[in-house]
């Protein structure tokens, strides 16, 4: 008999990503509660049925014996009966906190997009009447979280920054006077009911409502593609159409600061500012001669110092108000000027 050949190109399911220890400890903690909660409450109802036999036969039998027989043992079973409810009650108390510390577990864990991706484009090859543009949380997200969207409009992004309009040093570098600003992404949609079952259009609405009060941080995938944004605007129209709604969305771009710290406690350092400001000012300063197109801001970039440390060591009252020709004291270690000059 001939084997049976394997059929080609076959990709293989897909697995899951890896769970951790106390991922794991938290999902068996919280199935041994709910089995031991299922288990009493099985035993109580199981209890309750055979005492309202009891019960029964209580009110058809005759006989003062079997009467009395009957009474005794329903009364027992309805002792059971209230036993295993209270063991019942006291598992589904336990449950909360165990839901909990999953939580705290799954706390702040990336979204495995890898399998989002999949999800998205599994959902492309159905028809479901929901559109392909898909959102998700960036964090803690899972597949049934996905809401999709049936485009009505263009996805528009917009980026924006602010630039000085002061005068600037000649030949500084411009990155030194522009800081970026905001990256925003609007889109328009409808979205409307699974017709396979799934979730409705209300129920879609309540949970971007969700994340835009929680202000969840948010993947966005369509033409545009982000994966750090928080809803800053979100407006809904019911259109003529039954089990539909247009959603109108605003998207602000975050960034986030990497901060390192380390493990060894280091006794922090005064600022030389902070020495020469406070007590007596006995330290040496560079003066320069403040050429024209000076601005405090740039003196502060080009010598590593603020400038509210400039003003304060040069008593300037106006920060956009310093005149070409005087001096003003800096201090500088990469370049020596000629004349240096003690403050008092």
């Amino acid at each position: 008999m001939a084997k049976k050949e394997k059929p080609k190109n076959k990709s293989k399911p897909r697995k899951g990503r890896k769970k951790t220890k106390a991922q794991i400890k938290a999902e068996r903690k919280i199935k041994e509660i709910k089995d031991k909660a299922d288990k009493a409450h099985r035993a109580a109802m199981k209890a309750n049925a055979t005492a309202m036999n009891f019960s029964a036969k209580v009110f058809n039998t005759k006989d003062p014996k079997l009467k009395a027989k009957y009474t005794k043992k329903f009364e027992e079973y309805m002792k059971k009966y209230h036993a295993d409810m209270n063991r019942y009650k006291k598992y589904r108390n336990q449950l909360k906190p165990a839901k909990t510390s999953k939580k705290r577990v799954n706390k702040s864990k990336t979204t495995d997009q890898a399998a989002m991706v999949s999800k998205i484009e599994q959902h492309k090859k159905e028809f479901t009447n929901e559109g392909n543009m898909a959102i998700f949380p960036t964090l803690n997200g899972t597949e049934s979280d996905i809401v999709f969207f049936s485009p009505t409009n263009t996805e528009s992004e917009s980026n924006s920054s602010n630039i000085t309009s002061y005068a600037v040093d000649q030949g500084a570098p411009r990155k030194d006077y522009a800081r970026f600003n905001s990256k925003t992404v609007t889109i328009d949609g409808l979205i409307s009911d699974d017709i396979n079952g799934g979730r409705t259009a209300h129920d879609k609405w309540v949970q971007l409502r969700t994340w835009h009060s929680h202000h969840e941080e948010l993947t966005f995938r369509g033409d545009i593609y982000y994966k750090h944004l928080l809803i800053s605007q979100l407006d809904r129209q019911f259109t003529g159409f039954k089990n539909t709604m247009q959603v109108s969305i605003t998207f602000t771009f975050v960034r986030a600061a990497e901060i390192t710290t380390s493990g060894k406690k280091k006794n922090a350092k005064r600022s030389k500012s902070s020495k020469t400001l406070a007590g007596n000012r006995n330290k040496n300063y560079t003066a320069i001669t403040i050429k024209p197109g000076d601005t405090l801001w740039g003196l502060s970039k080009r010598y590593g110092k603020s400038v509210s440390w400039l003003q304060k060591v040069n008593k300037i009252k106006n920060p956009n108000r310093i005149y070409a020709g005087n001096l003003i004291y800096v201090n500088d270690k990469k370049h020596k000027a000629k004349s240096k000059m003690r403050v008092k």
